[in-house]
Formats: C-alpha cells, sequence, structure tokens
C-alpha cells in the first residue's frame, strides 16, 4: 500500500504539470488527489489499528543499502498531518491565487513533490532513506520559497533556507552513520543505545542537523526569510510539515542516545534558547506571517526541549503539542494569507477593524490563537497541560531549564499572540480596515480549509478519547513507558492547571502592556544579513581560492597526487610483509616488467613530444601484455583499444605544437622522476599490505558453481562483467566511447584548417 500511495504522488506530478498548463487551478486540484487519499488512509488506519506497514526495495544487499518504509502510530500521525494539511492548503490555494496566475505547472507539482518528499521522510526506516529524503524536502521547499523568483528578495530568501539547511543534511549523514556504525544496523527500528566518545560526536551531529531542518537558534535565520513564499507555502512547510522533520527526527532517534549526556543538555539548550528568542522575535515585528514564524521558531523550541528531555511524560507532551500545533498554525496562516489578499496588507499597524468586515476569519483566527494559547475548551488547552505537568516530574537542574523554557515561552507566546489578535481585528489606530480603504469579496476556497483547521482544535478537545487513539500509540511508539499518559479535557484544579492560569495572566498582561508601548519600529534582520554576508564572501573569494589550488602546473599537480599517496601507504606499514610475494609466475613477466620500465625511463628523457607519445604508448602495451599473461584477456584487450586510441590522440593532438619540449633541468628531472617512483612504490606498499592479511577466502569456487545458476553464462569472466561488475563495466563502455569522439573531435579540428587553406 506504501509503494501505491508513494507512486500516486509520483503520477500526480505529472498530471499537476499537465492540467497547470490550463490554470494554476487546475494543476492544484490535481496535486490534491493524492495526498488527500493518503490522508484518507492514515486516518482509516489510525482509527482501525493493525499491523505496522511496511515496504522495502533492496538496491545492495550485502551493504544494507534500501529504500526502506515504514507506518508505524508515529508515521500514521505525521502523515495524516503532512498529508491532510496538505490537501488542505492546495484548496485553499486555488482561492488565494488569481486566475490568471503564471507558474501554474511548476507550483502545482512541487507542492506535491514536496508531499511525496515528507511522506518518504516520516517512512523512512533507515538512515539511507531518511537522509535522501531528508534533503529531497530541501531542495523541494527552495525551489517553493523561491517561487516569486523574479524578485531578488525572494531569491535571496529561497538560498538562504537551501544552504542552511542542505549544509545541516550532510551533517546529519555524518552522525547517523556514526550512529549506525554504534548500533550495528541502518534501520532506524532496531537503534540501540549507545554510550561513549563516538556517540557523543553522533549526537553532537544529529541535534545540528535537526536544528537547522527545525529553525532552531542559531539556524533560526532561514525561517523568517521563508515567508516571502506564497502564504500557502508557509502555512503548509512552516506549520504542518517541512519545520517538523527535525522533530521527528529527535524523537526516533532519542532512544538511541538515552545514555548520552550531550544529547540531552545541548538538545535543551536549542530549544530554550529557540523558546525565548523566538517568542521576543514575535512581539517585536509588524508583519503578521513574520509574527506567525517567530512564534512557530519558539513553539518548535518548546517540543525541541520536550523530546531532548527524554522523560516518558515529557515525550508524551512533545508528541501532542507536534499533534496540535499543526493545526492551530496552519489555520493562522490561512487567515493571515485571506487577510492579506483581501485587505492588500500583512502589517498589523495598517490595518484594525476587521472583526466586522471578516467575521468568519475573526472566528477562526480566535478558536486557532485561543489553542495556541492554551485556552480550554480547544486541544492546545490540552497539549498545554500536559507539557507543565512533564516538567513537575522532572527533578533538578532538567526541571529548572525545561521549566523555565516551557512557561516562559507559554507567556511570550500569550503576549504575542494577543497583540497579532488585537492589530488584525481590533480597533486600530485609527480603525481603518485595510491601506485600499476596502475589503475584497470572501472566497470560500480560501476560507473552509481554514474553518476545517480551526474546528479540528474544538471537535479534537469534544473527543479527546479519539484524540488519544491517535498519540498515545506514536507516543508509546517512541517511549513504552509513555502508554501510562493520556490527554485530559478538565484535569481539575491541581498545580499544572494553576501555573497554567498564571501563564495566560501573566502573558495577557505582558502583551497589553506590548501594545501601549506602541513601538513600530522594524527590527534589524542582523542573523540574516550576517548569514548572506558569509555566503557572499564565500562565492566572492571562491575565484582566487580555486586559481590558488587549481593553479594550471601539470608537474604540481603529480607531486600532490604522489605525495598523497606515499602518505596514504605510510599507514600501512604496520601490515606490511612480503613472505606471500613472489617475483613472477613466468619469465616472460620479468621480461615485459623490465620493458614498462624501460620505456616509462626512456618517456622522461626523451625531448620530442612524439618519442614521448610512443614511450608512453610501450608503457600501455607492455601493461597489456602482462594482463595477458596473467590471463585476463578482456583486461588486456580494453588496456590495448585503451592506449592505441590514446596514442593516435596524442599523436593527432601534438601535431598543433611545438615538436620538443622546452628544455628541462637536470634537476627538475630528478625530482619528477623520484616523484613518480615513490608514487609506484607507495601503490605497490599498499597493495601487498593488503595481501598480506587477507579477510577471508577467494570466492572463485563460489563464482564458478553459481555462474549458470544466477548469471546464465558458462564464462566466468563474462558473468562477473556482465552481472556482477555491471556498473563497472558501463563505465568502462562510457570511458571507450567518450575517448572516441575526443579522438574524433581532435581529428576534425585537424582537417578543418586543412580544408580551408586548399581553399584559399
Amino acid at each position: 500500500m506504501l509503494w501505491l500511495l508513494f507512486g500516486a504522488h509520483l503520477v500526480g506530478i505529472a498530471a499537476a504539470v499537465l492540467a497547470g498548463r490550463r490554470s494554476m487551478q487546475a494543476g492544484l486540484c490535481a496535486a490534491a488527489l493524492a495526498p488527500a487519499a493518503t490522508a484518507i488512509w492514515a486516518a482509516t488506519r489510525l482509527v482501525e489499528g493493525g499491523d505496522v506497514v511496511s515496504a522495502e526495495l533492496v538496491w545492495v544487499d550485502g551493504l544494507d543499502v534500501a529504500i526502506s518504509f515504514r507506518a508505524d502510530a508515529v508515521a500514521l500521525l505525521m502523515t495524516l498531518l503532512v498529508s491532510g494539511v496538505g490537501a488542505l492548503v492546495m484548496g485553499y490555494a486555488c482561492g488565494y491565487f488569481s486566475s490568471d496566475a503564471k507558474g501554474g505547472s511548476r507550483f502545482g507539482a512541487t507542492m506535491l513533490g514536496f508531499s511525496a518528499s515528507m511522506l518518504g521522510l516520516v517512512w523512512a526506516d533507515s538512515i539511507w532513506t531518511l537522509f535522501i529524503f531528508w534533503e529531497m524536502t530541501s531542495v523541494t521547499s527552495f525551489l517553493l520559497v523561491g517561487h516569486k523568483h523574479t524578485d531578488a528578495a525572494v531569491r535571496l530568501a529561497a538560498r538562504r533556507a537551501l544552504v542552511i539547511t542542505a549544509t545541516g543534511g550532510l551533517v546529519l549523514l555524518a552522525g547517523l552513520i556514526l550512529l549506525a556504525q554504534n548500533t550495528g544496523s541502518p534501520n532506524l527500528t532496531k537503534l540501540a543505545p549507545i554510550s561513549g566518545t563516538e556517540a557523543a560526536v553522533a549526537a553532537a551531529l544529529v541535534l545540528i542537523g535537526a536544528a537547522t531542518k527545525s529553525a532552531q537558534v542559531p539556524f533560526h535565520v532561514w525561517l523568517p526569510g521563508a515567508m516571502a513564499a506564497p502564504t500557502p507555502v508557509s502555512a503548509y512547510l512552516h506549520s504542518a510539515a517541512m519545520v517538523k522533520a527535525g522533530i521527528l527526527l529527535i524523537a526516533v532517534v532519542g532512544p538511541a542516545f538515552g545514555d548520552v549526556a550531550a544529547w540531552k543538555w545541548l538538545g535543551i539548550c536549542f530549544g530554550f534558547a529557540s523558546v525565548i528568542w523566538g517568542g521576543v522575535g514575535a512581539l517585536r515585528h509588524r508583519d503578521a506571517k513574520l509574527i506567525l514564524a517567530w512564534g512557530t521558531v519558539s513553539q518548535l523550541g518548546l517540543m525541541f526541549t520536550l523530546f531532548s528531555a527524554g522523560a516518558p511524560k515529557a515525550i508524551f507532551a512533545g508528541v501532542a503539542l507536534l499533534f496540535s500545533h499543526a493545526l492551530f498554525k496552519a489555520a493562522l496562516f490561512l487567515v493571515v494569507g485571506e487577510v492579506d489578499v483581501r485587505t492588500g496588507t500583512r502589517d498589523i499597524t495598517q490595518l484594525g477593524g476587521l472583526a466586522r468586515s471578516m467575521p468568519l476569519a475573526f472566528v477562526v483566527a480566535l478558536l486557532a490563537g485561543a489553542s495556541m494559547v492554551g485556552l480550554p475548551p480547544l486541544l492546545g488547552f490540552t497539549a498545554k497541560e500536559a507539557a507543565i505537568e512533564a516538567v513537575l516530574k522532572l527533578s533538578g537542574g532538567t526541571q529548572a531549564v525545561v521549566g523555565v523554557a516551557i512557561i516562559g515561552g507559554s507567556v511570550l507566546t500569550v503576549a504575542y499572540t494577543i497583540r497579532l489578535l488585537y492589530g488584525i481585528f481590533g480597533p486600530g489606530p485609527a480603525t481603518s480596515v485595510a491601506p485600499q480603504g476596502y475589503v475584497r469579496r470572501r472566497s470560500w476556497l480560501m476560507a473552509a480549509p481554514a474553518v476545517t483547521l480551526s474546528l479540528a482544535g474544538v471537535v479534537g478537545y469534544a473527543v479527546i478519547g479519539g484524540v488519544n487513539e491517535i498519540v498515545v500509540p506514536a507516543a508509546t511508539e517512541l517511549n513504552a513507558k509513555a502508554g501510562v499518559y493520556e490527554l485530559i479535557a478538565w484535569p481539575g484544579v491541581k498545580t499544572a492547571f494553576v501555573i497554567s492560569v498564571l501563564i495566560v495572566i501573566t502573558g495577557a498582561v505582558v502583551g497589553v502592556l506590548w501594545i501601549a508601548r506602541g513601538s513600530n519600529r522594524i527590527p534589524l534582520s542582523l542573523g540574516a544579513d550576517a548569514t548572506d554576508g558569509i555566503v557572499d564572501g564565500v562565492i566572492s573569494k571562491s575565484p582566487r581560492l580555486i586559481a590558488w589550488i587549481q593553479h594550471g602546473s601539470l608537474p604540481v599537480y603529480l607531486a600532490v597526487m604522489g605525495t598523497v599517496a606515499v602518505l596514504a601507504a605510510a599507514a600501512l606499514a604496520s601490515d606490511f610483509a612480503g613472505g606471500h610475494l613472489i617475483w613472477w609466475d613466468h619469465p616472460l613477466q620479468a621480461m615485459l616488467a623490465a620493458a614498462v620500465v624501460i620505456a616509462a625511463l626512456a618517456a622522461a628523457f626523451v625531448g620530442s613530444r612524439l618519442g614521448a607519445a610512443l614511450a608512453l604508448g610501450s608503457v600501455g602495451f607492455g601493461v597489456t601484455g602482462l594482463f595477458l599473461v596473467h590471463g585476463a584477456p578482456d583486461l588486456a584487450l580494453t588496456q590495448l583499444l585503451v592506449e592505441t586510441v590514446v596514442v593516435v590522440g596524442f599523436v593527432l593532438g601534438l601535431g598543433h605544437l611545438a615538436r620538443r619540449f622546452p628544455p628541462v633541468t637536470g634537476s627538475w628531472r630528478s625530482v619528477r622522476i623520484m616523484v613518480a617512483a615513490a608514487g609506484g612504490l607507495a601503490v605497490t606498499a599498499a597493495l601487498v599490505a593488503a595481501g598480506t592479511n587477507p579477510t577471508g577466502q577467494p570466492p572463485t569456487p563460489d563464482l564458478v558453481a553459481e555462474a549458470v545458476a544466477e548469471g546464465g553464462g558458462k564464462n566466468v569472466v563474462n558473468v562477473i562483467l556482465t552481472d556482477l561488475r555491471a556498473l563497472d563495466t558501463l563505465g568502462e563502455v562510457v570511458v571507450l566511447a567518450t575517448v572516441a569522439i575526443g579522438i574524433l573531435a581532435l581529428a576534425r579540428v585537424r582537417t578543418r584548417p586543412q580544408a580551408q587553406t586548399q581553399e584559399s
């Protein structure tokens, strides 16, 4: 079923491209079908329960390299969010974009491509699968953020997002490889707890990779800039999908790092800084989308902190917050997009009085905002209560730090939510409805998805038992001890509830005071500017660095290569032993080897270019003879063909140069001979060391026995070339074809001037 759903997304991409040629709306409708079907399937699986669904496409069996999918409770929860919110947002985009909007094929197909990438990521059951789709989300999000690519600011924001998230992906890959090496399996579901220095390094690398994707301080600067994307992109990627990838990652691999102190405290530091700084940033901005973006940084920090703490109750609260956040934050983004389309601005200092002119949007924003604040009867209230109770169950320094993050972040959330709603729907400075002086008519294509998401918070609270059937199994998958907890609609007047009330009161006071303060100064984007400056500096300095490294001196290149070969071989000195070596199997081998050495020395002393080419060809033909004597006719034939082509190529190409080389001093010739000899000796030493300690028996009998049954041929060499080394053989064919094309091009270049001379 997983392959069928994933294939539907791939087919949908092609359908979106074709339908998008008619209009943006047609492309989006075609793109929404696969996510809608996937969301229905995930909801059905969550309600019915049942066994875990898995699928696998093996690439290299012996190396455990495969595309592995697994839809367990956690993956199904994320599938419901990714596909369900994705389908609603695509429907919303039909009303967001005008009927004559350009880029219909590109936008719908890219949205669906991102959705497919996120599905692959949440279903991933191996580090290789996870990394592939992790980077695909970075690329597709770059294309979505840069949809308005004619705008220089948009291109800059898209580049910033790609550089940070893609670089974080490479850091993540290093951490995942270390994790797999220490646990002995690349499968995420088979990860075992690890400890030690390598475990600490792996933990730091994985956390950095997750922090870049989930916009944690100091890697958060790409997320506010990504608000240059169309609002549907922001509502989808930056509330329910892409930014949750890092949270999902630390939730899944967290049990493997349970004994690593660096994992816990580095993750809490990331989360703590993001909670506070994100909340402060949301209070300082005027653009409604930027307020939501900075609020997302803060709330992602809450989840980062809870999952890093690692306690069962904290894991449960993190899953609950992840679920509820996707609903209310996506709804708020959709409302802000509707306000932008209908009024012409997102600046809350220019808005006001929209509660009367946009009553439905006001109700949606009020419900979603109340859920984000944590008021009953909304799903966000139950998630926040679970987070506060999780803090109360911690102890020591962990409780203090996590408590400040949860309580401080919640206070700031209340404050900036009040400021956002007041700025858009309150009376405003002059009770103006918009800069243009009027509000456009409502589009139900835009209103319906926002209403659905906001009502989901109300319905989720009313049927809290059904929500527990989604959240509890997912939390149990991550930590078996978390299965004893559940969301409670009304916890009673307990310590957590009293703290929650104090948070709301304190946050309301801060929000009102901030509004009364009336500061409308736009904060400087120092972090984003610094990031762009670093990227621009690298780009500007790259030509000079490349010119210094790639200076065009072939002798220096060869000297560096020889030096590296010697240093690499030095590491094998302890394994060097020559007892298993023999001089030759047949005297003819000694004669051919001597001829190769003489031809190589002659190439170093010959003064003419043609003589050097012939000497070099003699070396190759001597090696061909060695292959033939060793009983490798396929290698001999390949070497013979290559050497023939190379010699002919040299003869044709050197015809355009002087007949003799420039004069060379004896000392420089000696240096070159020494470098060549050292490189050859280093390779020889490496081969001898490799043969000193064989790791097993030669597979020759197995190859002979299976040649007919598995390879379908009696010639073992042919079976090896066409089956076992098929890709390598294909590469050799490509090399030969490339060389032949190069020789043909050289011949044409040589004949063309002669033809022109005869005509003149």
